[in-house]
């Protein structure tokens, strides 16, 4: 009861410590007051349903965990129908719901793909079906045999002029549909990805709306072969039934493939598309949404690790701000090590960036999608680029960061009581889904290298966040270029912080390209020896907008002309550009050859550095509790023994264990079977 008590005091004495108000850096986060009522009723509503209990995830095995995932993907469409929400507020359902299932690819990508690609009439006929969930569709686009390379694919679509059908093929078993969310047990429909075949001529992939299973009964087709591939990986997505299909000489409407740009007239005749890539919106979507997700996912990992450590006490380390010193029977707070602060804090501050990044992510997807409506095609490769370098890049810190969040737990942080084991299980696959993290990097490598080209011709068609390359355009005097910091109090000025990641940036891009124009360029067949440079360039300009947004963010919440659910009063500001500062020296520091091989830092400049990220880490430890209440996570959605907000962490673990089934029984199952008989092989023993 002591250690109760004391745990609860810990955590609360920890609250009173900070010094901004909490409300109002949560309406910062989510855009606003209503924003953060809204997400908050949508996250109750989920939290009164019986069928969202988390109590049993973890004994389900695989075939259970299905079942359960339709069952909860029927009741979240219900919810959605009958308090007629929006998208907007289904995504905070998924949110709440805290996992994959079987339904989410048909509003995630499904009515998306549909609503980009279709012509009027297609998406008039499909898409009020799918929103009243008369169908229920995914996106069948990786096969078994390939994923990301799509000009590989398999799977063909073969016209036939006599019937103005398609016929559809799986050509081979590898040619099957694989790992598509939604296909192994719920779907009836799905947008398939198969090459488009006419007369014997390949005219590349193209996306057809499939009819999978009987509307009457739910059994799949003549020619189809449809199933669940099997569980996954750590547990992960264990309520999705991720599927396969195999098609064999399966026949659709010529009506079926989506005409919005690509066509094919009654009598067989092509029409291509005006722009190559005006189909990658809705994969822009998807990489938008998952910045968005890991800013959550990372969020709610570094709130449990934080009040845990807050109210964990391990040996004694006196220190001028240790209660121990005080009470000599009390250990030191874990969060007081200065090891755990540098490894926790800098995680914290990466959160508030992504909740940055991830605001503006999606209004470029929005703006794009406007302008591709009116056939404008300006912002495609920019946003295409980016949302891929972000996708890539936030995904990865997001899966490491809740790794060592789980790590700064020490041993309990090995239970799944943690709430952290299912999360990693649900972030570690955004690593290769829509696009393996190193493979996408080539994306913003090529666009950049692009880029380069036209600053060295025409420097004013530059997009905006490629700026940065008109730096290098005068080779001597950028070789020359050095970092201006002369004191450690430099390193906190944002200008100067831009000014180094532009620096780097547009020195990883001239050299890149200097390599690919001397090796043939990117066309020739040594493309791939520099695919380790793709990544570095894709990896450092990720961490330059990121840096950029979150500073943009914070001048726009400082600025009184501004949106009011943008602002943020003085006193939330200022521990928002201390985390900015926090985030942007960290990235350097952690990426320091970057910086340093071609002498832009001196070695005092790299020292002053580290030590002016020691102390923005050190004047974050009386606000780490606040800054993560702020991320405003309930105690349902996080699912955590050990980082609920009352602190009584021990209590809770203690409470969960007694949940495990293997403790029903006094005696276990397999006493008698193995056990006895091995301890009586020899007899009776009394001792």
């Amino acid at each position: 009861m002591a250690q109760t008590s004391q745990n609860k005091k810990d955590l609360a004495q920890a609250r009173t410590k900070t010094n901004f108000d909490i409300t109002d850096m949560t309406n910062y986060l989510y855009g606003g007051a209503a924003n953060v009522e809204q997400r908050r009723y949508i996250i109750d509503l989920i939290a009164r349903e019986p069928i969202f209990n988390k109590e049993d995830w973890p004994w389900l095995n695989h075939t259970d965990a299905v079942k359960r995932g339709i069952a909860m993907s029927t009741r979240l469409a219900e919810i959605k129908m009958e308090h007629e929400l929006n998208d907007l507020d289904f995504a905070s359902m998924v949110e709440a719901i805290d996992d994959s299932l079987p339904i989410l690819l048909h509003h995630g990508a499904f009515i998306p793909v549909i609503n980009s690609q279709g012509s009027d009439e297609q998406i008039e006929k499909w898409i009020p079906l799918a929103e009243k969930y008369q169908i229920i569709g995914c996106y069948a686009q990786t096969e078994l045999g390939h994923g990301s390379n799509l000009s590989q694919l398999e799977t063909t679509a073969t016209f036939d002029q006599e019937t103005d059908e398609w016929e559809i093929n799986s050509t081979t078993f590898t040619a099957a549909k694989w790992w598509i969310g939604g296909l192994g047990a719920i779907c009836t429909h799905a947008v398939v990805q198969a090459k488009l075949i006419i007369a014997g001529k390949d005219y590349g992939a193209h996306v057809f709306v499939v009819p999978i299973r009987s509307l009457d009964d739910h059994k799949p087709f003549p020619g189809i072969q449809v199933g669940d591939i099997g569980p996954k990986a750590y547990g992960g997505f264990n309520k999705m039934e991720n599927g396969f299909a195999r098609f064999t000489k399966y026949r659709i409407p010529r009506e079926n493939m989506l005409m919005r740009f690509s066509k094919v007239s009654r009598d067989g005749v092509y029409t291509k598309p005006p722009h190559a890539k005006l189909s990658y919106g809705s994969m822009v979507l998807l990489r938008s949404v998952l910045i968005r997700q890991m800013a959550l996912h990372l969020s709610r990992a570094t709130t449990i690790s934080t009040r845990y450590l807050t109210v964990r006490r391990q040996f004694n380390n006196p220190t001028k701000r240790n209660d121990a010193d005080i009470n000599p029977g009390l250990e030191t707070q874990v969060i007081n090590y200065p090891m755990v602060q540098n490894r926790l804090f800098p995680m914290i501050a990466q959160s508030y960036a992504l909740f940055a990044a991830g605001s503006v992510m999606m209004e470029m997807y929005i703006g794009l999608m406007t302008g591709l409506s009116s056939g404008n095609i300006d912002a495609l490769a920019e946003v295409h680029a980016t949302s891929s370098a972000l996708k890539s890049y936030c995904t990865t810190i997001a899966a490491a960061g809740a790794e060592e969040c789980r790590k700064l737990m020490g041993g309990h942080g090995y239970s799944y009581f943690t709430g952290l084991a299912h999360m990693f299980a649900s972030i570690v696959p955004s690593n290769t889904y829509e696009g393996d993290n190193y493979v996408l990097t080539q994306q913003m490598a090529r666009y950049l290298l692009k880029e380069v080209k036209t600053a060295r011709t025409t420097p004013s068609k530059v997009t905006p966040y490629s700026k940065y390359l008109l730096l290098a355009l005068n080779r001597d005097s950028f070789a020359h270029a050095r970092c201006v910091v002369t004191k450690a109090e430099d390193w906190l000025n944002p200008d100067i912080q831009l000014t180094v990641f532009e620096h780097r940036c547009a020195r990883l891009a001239t050299e890149l390209s200097d390599a690919v124009d001397a090796a043939g360029g990117m066309e020739s067949t040594t493309w791939s020896d520099h695919n380790i440079e793709c990544y570095r360039i894709s990896h450092a300009h990720a961490q330059y907008v990121m840096v950029l947004w979150f500073i943009q963010s914070i001048r726009e919440a400082r600025n009184p002309e501004a949106d009011e659910e943008r602002r943020a009063t003085p006193e939330a500001i200022a521990i928002l550009e201390r985390l900015s500062n926090l985030h942007a020296l960290h990235t350097i520091q952690t990426n320091l050859a970057d910086f340093t091989e071609d002498a832009y830092f001196s070695p005092a400049q790299c020292q002053s550095l580290r030590a002016q990220v020691k102390s923005l880490v050190a004047s974050i430890a009386d606000q780490a509790v606040g800054l993560v209440d702020a991320f405003d996570h309930p105690d349902f959605l996080l699912d955590s023994a050990l980082g609920a907000s009352d602190g009584d962490a021990y209590q809770r673990l203690w409470d969960k264990a007694q949940t495990e089934p293997l403790n029903r029984r006094e005696v276990c199952d397999g006493y008698e079977e193995y056990i006895r008989p091995l301890l009586k092989k020899h007899g009776e023993l009394k001792l």
